[in-house]
Parts: C-alpha cells; structure tokens; sequence
C-alpha cells in the first residue's frame, strides 16, 4: 500500500525546512516535480481506465447472461412442443396398414388420421428448422458469454498489476517532492507551469470544437493526457480553490465512463494513500454523510454557490459545519464501492447539474 505522507517538504534527515533557490533551480526543481507528478497522473489513468473496462465488461455480462436465458428459454419451449408433435404422430399412425378392414366409416377416419399425421410431420419439418436455429443462438452466446468472462477476468490480472505500478508511481513521486524544499518559488514555478498548461487545454480544446462544428475544413489540434481536450475547460476552472487532497497522489479524467445500473461517472478519482488528509477547496458549509456507492461521504457547499462530492472517506474530520479553505475535513480511504483507496471529487456549478471535474483539479493539483 502507499506510505501515508502529509506532503512536507524534507530534506535527508526528514526535519522540514526552508530554502532560497534561484530562478532557475526552481524553474529546474519545478520540472522535475511536475514530471513526477504527470507520471503518477498517467499512471492513476491507466489505472482507472482498466476499472471502467472491468465495468464495461461486467455491463455486456450481464446483459449477455439475460440475453442466454431469453434464447435458452425458447429452445426449451420448442424441445417440449416437438416432443408432444412426436408423440402425436405416433399415435395417428398406428394401425393403418389394416385400413380395408374395416367398414367405410372406419376408412374415413384413419384417412382423416393420415392426413392429420401427414401436416403434423410438415409442421414438425419446419419446427426443427427453428429449433436448429436456436440452438445455435444459443451456442453462439454460450461462446460469446464465455469469451466475455475470460476478458473480464485478463482485464482485472491487468488492473492489479496497474494498481502496483500506479502505487509505485507515487511512492517515487513521494521521494522526488521529499528531496526538494518547495519553496514560494518553486510554488510559483509549478503554478506558472499549471496555467500554461491550462492554456494550451484550452486552446486545444477550443480548435477540437471548431473542427467538430467544420468536419474536413482543415487539420485538428490535439492534446495528449487524461482527455483534457474534450471540452474547454471553464474559464473560472480553479480559481479560489485549492486541491481537494492533500500529499502525494495522481488523479485521472474518468468523467463519463460506464458504471454499472446504467449510471455514467460524474467524478474525477484521486488516488491516493489511506489516511491522507481530504481538504475543503473552498470556504463554506460540509455536510456528512454515508451511502452504498460513495461510502463516507461529504457534501461542501461553497460561499461562491458551487457545491462538492467527496465519496470514500476512511473517516471525517470534526462535524457538519461552517469550514475555511484548506481545511480538513477527512481522510482518504475506500468505503463504499471504491476498491482501491482514492478520492471521488464532483464539482455542481451553481449546486446544478454535476460538469466534468477534471479541468478544475488538473488547475489546481
């Protein structure tokens, strides 16, 4: 599991401590935690889209499984109906190679028999054509059901494996920050760093909208990581808060992906260690609360009218409440249905309708 770290800048000794660096060996310091950083970003990515592959994978499960039993069950009804059309046909065919036996009465009747037999044996031709039929729609799903399982099972041998390097990610990301004293001018460097590159988001994100509104009118822009690109982010994005999580951690862009019920993910996730302090990004109200999905959870309502999602909180810290910002309000954890220990994060502009929260946090963390 990861060390749990409040984020103190240290030195070899572990004693925190101050330091002056020049413009350029904090622009240098700056770049190498900031590439420490997007590494266990990147890594918190893959590691998240392995999740919502499982959970795609678990979705087209069941619905396969539903999909066996409808086609399973109508095999089974027509087994029964070729059965009783078997079992019909026998009996009115007996007996009629004694047919001139019997008076003209008895012929009518074994010949009305005959002819029944003769359109049940036609009926029954075309039920087993059918029936043929279904049984490899059933086969074929059997196999389709099979495959699915055996993907979902790879699928979680790869994300156990990314949950170990993602996990690695910010341990070295941990040692990288504890050797460097991040000072105000490396702050500043790394928030110079963050606007930059909000600003290229953003530019990017705005030429992907216009070549989307002018298909074929020229070449698009693109940006790599965590998806910022897929819409602009907001021109507010950050601004007046601080990163709903403290120490050392990597966070990715999951907004949208499959969950089971038919829901969509309306968060971003935060991985980090169990225990590290959860902070209000904001001034304003907390609410706690616990729920299946979120487990311990908080409700932050801003003084700017935006509200917040926190979801699996190993604990809170002190009670519902007026709170400041940067204040603690938790700690990190994995109730609910989180597996892995990380922070849900949702952002309500306006307390409205959750918008992806990826924009603000990649500003501000």
């Amino acid at each position: 599991m990861i060390a749990a770290t409040l984020g103190l800048a240290t030195v070899g000794d572990g004693s925190s401590v101050g330091a002056d660096h020049s413009s350029e060996e904090a622009k240098q310091a700056a770049r190498e935690i900031q590439a420490a950083r997007d590494r266990a970003n990147d890594a918190a990515q893959a590691l998240f889209d392995a999740k919502s592959a499982i959970d795609t994978l678990t979705i087209e499960i069941a619905e396969t499984e539903v999909e066996l039993a409808v086609v399973q069950k109508e095999a089974n009804e027509m087994q029964t109906s070729l059965e009783a059309s078997a079992i019909r046909r026998f009996t009115q065919s007996g007996g009629s190679s004694f047919l001139l036996l019997g008076d003209l009465s008895d012929a009518t009747n074994q010949l009305t028999a005959d002819v029944l037999a003769a359109v049940t044996i036609e009926t029954a031709n075309v039920e087993l054509d059918d029936f043929a039929a279904v049984i490899v729609d059933v086969e074929t799903t059997r196999s389709k059901l099979k495959q699915q399982k055996a993907q979902q099972y790879a699928a979680q041998q790869d994300f156990t494996e990314l949950e170990q390097q993602a996990e690695a990610q910010i341990m070295q990301l941990q040692e990288v920050e504890s050797q460097r004293v991040i000072d105000d001018a490396i702050e500043h460097e790394l928030q110079r760093q963050r606007e930059q590159r909000a600003r290229r988001d953003a530019s990017a994100a705005q030429a992907a909208a216009a070549a989307a509104a002018n298909p074929g009118g020229g070449s698009t822009t693109s940006s790599s990581g965590g998806g910022a690109a897929s819409a602009a982010p907001p021109s507010n994005a950050g601004r007046g808060m601080v990163c709903p999580i403290a120490g050392n951690y990597g966070f990715a862009d999951t907004w949208g992906a499959p969950r089971s019920g038919g829901r969509s993910h309306e968060g971003v996730d935060m991985i980090a260690a169990s225990g590290v302090p959860i902070i209000a990004v904001e001034a304003g109200t907390v609410r706690f609360s616990s729920n299946r999905l979120g487990g311990n959870a908080a409700w932050l309502t801003g003084n700017s009218g935006t509200k917040y999602y926190y979801a699996h909180l190993s604990s809170y810290t002190g009670s519902s409440g007026s709170v400041s910002r940067g204040q603690q309000i938790g700690r990190n954890g994995q109730t609910g249905n989180a597996g892995t220990p990380h922070l849900h994060f949702e952002v309500h502009p306006g307390g409205g309708r959750a918008v992806n929260p990826y924009p603000y946090v990649r500003a501000i963390c």
